[in-house]
């Protein structure tokens, strides 16, 4: 019975790591008896460092879909759906095993393995060990497109961020689409606007943030923060703001339609005691940000007010008992559900809603906001607020504005096709 899952139950997917193991476990949480329990795992080759959801497969079909980037440059997508499962559907780069593929099928009489990934993959033209594309280090962070569902972003050790099309991936590129260099150390985050499907941020141990248009190259625009970024997060009810956590505590915020300024729409410091890990937005609840650190405690803020010289509001912090933490996300269909994991080896969750203080502060905007959470989650990528900017038109007309000051040339560009965090895949000196 454990197996059946029913409607109201919570899926969560965790990457743990033990001392010699890693795996993918599959988790549900039942909110109306406080349940949690492993409903299946997937054993994992190398220790993970990212996880992202999606619900396309390299077959175009739909489902739910774990990619996984680790200490090895290649990155491997699990089926969640399936029990049992012993090998990923594709892998995007890493090594190149189209020979040893090839001798084993030829053993078999040219039949097929079946059930797992593709059985024929085509010669890739490998350098150095690697399929064609390939990152060459750890991959750090990735993001599936949610308007693009078959579009990954990957950031790595190698310096570089690359996007993959899982559709593609037997193909003689190996699914990349594209490759950006335009940050100068790793690359700890990657994240998507939620509704302009070319609209990506990145965030590195450079010290800079920056956002990328995925149809044009050479398109980064970039500002500095204080300190290494450790995650960047899009505001869902306001689309237009972009905030990153810093290894030195610090979160800040910035209004992309002013983001060459670099001047920040907010910045405070979140965790004093200990470097802020990753931030997360609640997709149900205007205002509400959660942040969480190596000093063990998470922390909720209220943004709604915040702006143009006025920071958010404090409204709580609390020890998870759950180690250093590294990674925590809301639950996207509870909106009072908040999960956290770190050094404690465990998956760590806050129902917010058993605490007044935030039933108070919070409880008001739930309602008010379902009609246009409705309307901002299409899949066709249109925005809700009637008022809202067109992000790839901006980004469109501030290159052209740029190019016509460096150049003095205007031109118009062609649109082409377009958390468990993780520690460090390497220590700085």
């Amino acid at each position: 019975d454990d197996t059946n899952l029913r409607p109201d139950d919570a899926l969560i997917v965790v990457a743990k790591t033990e001392e010699d193991f890693a795996a993918l476990e599959v988790m549900v949480y039942e909110e109306s008896t406080g349940n949690l329990f492993v409903h299946h795992d997937i054993p994992l080759p190398s220790y993970p460092l990212c996880l992202s959801h999606g619900t396309i497969n390299s077959e175009g079909g739909a489902g739910n879909y774990v990619a996984v980037g680790t200490f090895s440059p290649g990155i491997e997508i699990w089926n969640a759906d399936v029990l049992n499962i012993l090998e990923p559907s594709v892998i995007l780069g890493g090594e190149d095993t189209s020979e040893a593929d090839a001798q084993w099928q030829k053993s078999l009489g040219g039949k097929g393995k079946g059930g797992g990934r593709r059985s024929a993959r085509p010669s890739m033209n490998s350098r150095n060990g690697l399929r064609n594309g390939s990152h060459t280090d750890a991959v750090m962070s990735l993001s599936w497109n949610t308007i693009h569902r078959q579009v990954v972003a990957s950031g790595s050790a190698d310096k570089t961020v690359k996007l993959w099309d899982v559709t593609k991936a037997d193909d003689a590129t190996g699914g990349v689409a594209a490759t950006f260099s335009h940050h100068t150390d790793k690359v700890q985050s990657t994240a998507w606007h939620p509704t302009e499907g070319t609209i990506l941020a990145t965030g590195s141990y450079d010290r800079t943030v920056a956002l990328v248009d995925a149809r044009v190259e050479n398109s980064s625009k970039k500002v500095k923060i204080p300190a290494d970024c450790e995650s960047i997060a899009w505001d869902p009810h306001q689309p237009h703001l972009l905030s990153a956590a810093s290894e030195d505590g610090t979160v800040s915020c910035w209004d992309v339609r002013k983001f060459v300024s670099g001047s920040t729409y907010w910045s405070f410091v979140a965790h004093e005691f200990g470097g802020c890990s990753d931030i997360s937005y609640n997709p149900n609840i205007p205002g509400m940000l959660a942040t969480c650190a190596v000093d063990k405690t998470v922390a909720l803020w209220d943004t709604q007010n915040a702006g143009n010289g006025t920071n958010p509001i404090t409204c709580g912090s609390k020890d998870m008992n759950s180690g250093k933490l590294y990674s925590l996300s809301f639950y996207k269909s509870s909106p009072w559900l908040l999960g956290c994991g770190g050094s404690g080896n465990q998956l760590a969750l806050w129902n917010l809603y058993s605490e007044q203080v935030f039933r108070s502060r919070f409880g008001d905007r739930l309602g008010a906001d379902a009609a246009q959470q409705q309307a901002t989650e299409n899949l066709d990528g249109t925005n809700g607020g009637a008022g809202e900017q067109d992000f790839e038109a901006m980004m469109a007309a501030n290159d052209n504005a740029s190019n016509e000051v460096k150049q003095k040339t205007t031109g118009k560009k062609k649109k082409g096709k377009g958390k468990s965090k993780k520690g460090k895949a390497h220590k700085k000196r």
